[in-house]
């Protein structure tokens, strides 16, 4: 089934006017030590990138301190940037150098704010401060007089969004169903509250979030596209554009709130120079989609050592996105498709600085994550009241907690489900993104420009750092325009403030410390997942112990950690179904509204032609047919993995135990079936039988007990397509049982009279079981 999630935003339109407004232009300060009282330093990518910055910039009736330190661990080493087609005139090309432009850090030393900028040709980029955000970028021709101050350059700071106000009414709209995936709703189940067990032996599912396992760094190997578009739009500015968005969008996923160490690294730049060279983009976002996932599967490297190898693949367009219904989509993405070269891919329709914000959402989706406002997220975590990254409507992102408890969860189990596990190689060259907020790069008119296209202007009365109101022409009237996104981070908003997450703060204290994250105690093991027949206990803990602050790293490390529980034998059972049978079983009479099953369908477990990372899912065959189904995507924890071993799952993976039932034990079964035994309760029994006669003829009786049973046809002088076959009957059947009847099996089979469990392997010209 293909999966879109698909990101679209309305325009909201309004005479041109307002109240107050929300642009400044500004002069920033740089105050650290080195040259403290001096001027905006202008910086180059040959100046030196180690040291930390303090920047201010007064606006906004506030003064904003801007402390920042070199960021460029979004870039690979072995970055580059390539120009296909036509040459294209202007661009400056790549450098090792480049990294040195980019800074990330808070403003005014608040935990919850953020800021990354690039410094080269002055501040670029954005900030966030309680609540709003800020873009900073400097004046066209800064270096003018008419964009100068007291001889130093000018910026424009711009602010979006109200410190501490309410959020703007609904804009953003995603084209995708509260039930539109299957797997994302099995994902969340393990969060839900207590169900009724399944069958003898089970105990009430814990409620609450659960994390799980490990806690490893990743990283997300990622190629960026700008298509002809994108190249005449922005010019000679579009690679740093570009790295600016990546900045911000690799900045989000570095928040703790996601629960995982996820790092966005950019390995290369590809800059179209016209249409030929590139993927065919048209208004049809998902032909777009199909048309991109196609064409960057050719050029990706085979394999994931390769240092320019890439594990998603991101295309910006300058190209108005239609939907199904409607063209104010902005962006497209396959769902859980991270890892897959094929599908790993998405969209971007360039609208400005705010499409940092709809890459990151767009790469949730890849990272399998539903919108917020999903059934199964309200029920796990109840209505939200923020605004988070899967939201459907991206307006004043709550930069406190960006990613919503759902979110957090829904990718951890992606993760720990091993649908990452292209992300644990660590770039050998990963490429330097900027580290300035957008607003020191980009001045408000540029905002416009880069949202409404070429001629667009702010308003002259908006909200300082609310929502950026650029105008327009409809009907030869001049109207003043929305996103509903905030002034950029970073855009001046007064007097010693600017806008930083929709807000306008001062600064209040220059200290600024990174603080990597720490695991807390342990907490006590929860509840055994079995009351008898062996299950599983989990124990967790946090990262808060401290929590990861001012860009410090998510804790590493186990999570998770479990132990066996209820060892007792349940008491015996009339039928002797084993408990993955009850698990089935409970799923009887559910025939997937499918008119291939009736009603009175009955579930069993299926064993032959599973993968071996599906073991621990819920995998039953509708008894007498061929048709079968995951009817959970994990089983419960204790379950065998599968009936001749004696591992068991744990939260979906399988982990090794004794034949005791304890996990990490290592007793295994001796030849006789004993556990632990010394293989001396018991004695070989072997022979061979060559006088067959036409019909049935009788080989052996096995008796009660018996272990190891290996049992092998040879063909007349090694000769193939005797039509011999092996049957077999047990003590109360009237028929001998066929192994193959007429029609031999070219996959290994499973058959389970009752307890027993006899395989029978794919047949090489005799039957073989």
């Amino acid at each position: 089934m293909l999966l879109l999630g698909i990101l679209t935003l309305a325009l909201a339109a309004a005479p041109a006017g307002g109240s107050e407004p929300e642009r400044e232009v500004v002069v920033p300060i740089r105050l650290d030590p080195d040259i403290n009282g001096r001027h905006y330093y202008w910086r180059g990518p040959q100046d030196s990138g180690d040291q930390g910055l303090i920047f201010q910039i007064s606006a906004f009736q506030e003064d904003f301190y801007l402390h920042l330190t070199p960021d460029a661990q979004f870039l690979a080493p072995a970055f580059a940037t390539e120009h296909l087609g036509v040459p294209l005139q202007g661009l400056i090309g790549s450098s090792p150098d480049l990294r040195r432009c980019f800074y990330s850090g808070d403003v005014n030393a608040e935990p919850d704010s953020f800021a990354a900028l690039s410094l080269c040709g002055g501040l670029r980029g954005a900030f966030g401060y309680r609540g709003a955000e800020y873009v900073i970028s400097p004046l066209p021709n800064a270096r003018a007089p008419a964009a100068q101050r007291n001889g130093q350059r000018a910026h424009l700071l711009q602010r979006r969004g109200t410190p501490g106000g309410p959020p703007a009414g609904p804009t953003s709209r995603c084209g995708v169903a509260s039930s539109w995936n299957p797997s994302i709703l099995r994902a969340l189940d393990p969060y839900k509250p207590p169900r009724i067990g399944l069958g003898e032996g089970r105990s009430p599912r814990r409620s609450g979030r659960a994390k799980r396992f490990v806690s490893i760094p990743r990283y997300v190997e990622t190629l960026v596209v700008a298509d002809e578009s994108m190249v005449k739009f922005h010019g000679a500015d579009l690679e740093h554009y570009l790295l600016t968005l990546l900045a911000t969008a690799a900045r989000l996923y570095r928040h703790p709130s996601i629960l995982n160490p996820i790092n966005i690294v950019v390995v290369k730049v590809l800059l179209l120079g016209d249409r030929d060279t590139g993927p065919k983009v048209t208004g049809n976002a998902a032909l777009t989609l199909r048309n991109f996932c196609a064409w960057q599967k050719k050029l990706n490297k085979v394999s994931d050592k390769h240092p320019e190898y890439w594990d998603t693949a991101i295309l910006f367009t300058r190209q108005d996105l239609c939907g199904a219904t409607t063209c104010d989509t902005l962006g497209m993405a396959d769902v859980g498709t991270m890892c897959d070269p094929k599908r790993s891919c998405s969209v971007i329709e360039d609208d400005g600085l705010p499409s940092a914000f709809t890459t990151a959402h767009e790469l949730g989706h890849v990272f399998n994550m539903p919108h917020d406002n999903v059934k199964v997220c309200e029920e796990v975590s109840g209505k939200l009241r923020g605004n988070h990254m899967m939201s459907p409507t991206l307006i004043q992102i709550d930069r406190a907690n960006p990613w919503s408890a759902c979110s957090a969860a829904i990718v951890t189990d992606f993760l720990d489900s091993g649908h990452g596990d292209c992300l644990l190689d660590e770039p050998s060259k990963p490429v330097s993104l900027p580290e300035d907020l957008p607003g020191a790069s980009y001045p408000l008119s540029q905002q416009c420009e880069l949202a409404f296209g070429l001629g667009a202007k702010p308003c002259p009365y908006m909200q300082r750092c609310s929502k950026l109101w650029c105008t327009g022409k409809a009907q030869g009237q001049t109207l003043c325009q929305t996103r509903h996104f905030p002034w950029a981070d970073g855009t001046s908003c007064g007097d010693g403030s600017f806008c930083l997450k929709g807000a306008c703060v001062e600064r209040r204290s220059l200290s600024k410390h990174r603080v990597d994250g720490s695991w807390a105690k342990w907490e006590p093991y929860g509840p055994c997942s079995r009351t008898c027949g062996g299950g599983v206990q989990l124990a967790r803990r946090q990262c808060s112990s401290p929590a990861p602050a001012n860009g410090g790293k998510y804790c590493e490390g186990v999570r998770v950690k479990y132990r066996s529980c209820s060892l007792e034998s349940c008491p015996s059972s009339a039928s002797g179904k084993s408990f993955r049978e009850e698990q089935c079983q409970a799923f009887n009479g559910y025939n997937h509204s499918t008119n291939r099953l009736t009603l009175a369908v009955a579930w069993v477990p299926k064993y032959s032609g599973v993968s071996p990372r599906d073991k621990c899912k819920l995998i039953c065959r509708a008894n007498g047919t061929g048709y079968f189904y995951v009817l959970a995507p994990k089983v419960v924890d204790g379950t065998l993995c599968t009936p001749d071993s004696t591992s068991v799952c744990v939260q979906g993976k399988c982990i090794k135990a004794g034949c005791d039932g304890n996990l990490g034990s290592k007793k295994k079964f001796d030849k006789c079936g004993v556990c632990g035994g010394d293989n001396k309760s018991c004695k070989k029994v072997s022979g061979l039988f060559t006088k067959p006669m036409h019909g049935y003829n009788f080989v052996v009786a096995i008796p009660a007990g018996a272990s190891s049973i290996d049992i092998r046809q040879r063909g007349y002088k090694g000769l193939i397509g005797d039509d011999n076959y092996l049957a077999l009957k047990n003590s109360q059947e009237v028929q001998a049982r066929q192994l193959g009847r007429c029609v031999l099996s070219v996959t290994i089979s499973l058959i389970q009279p009752y307890s027993p469990r006899l395989s029978r392997d794919k047949p090489q010209g005799t039957g073989f079981w």
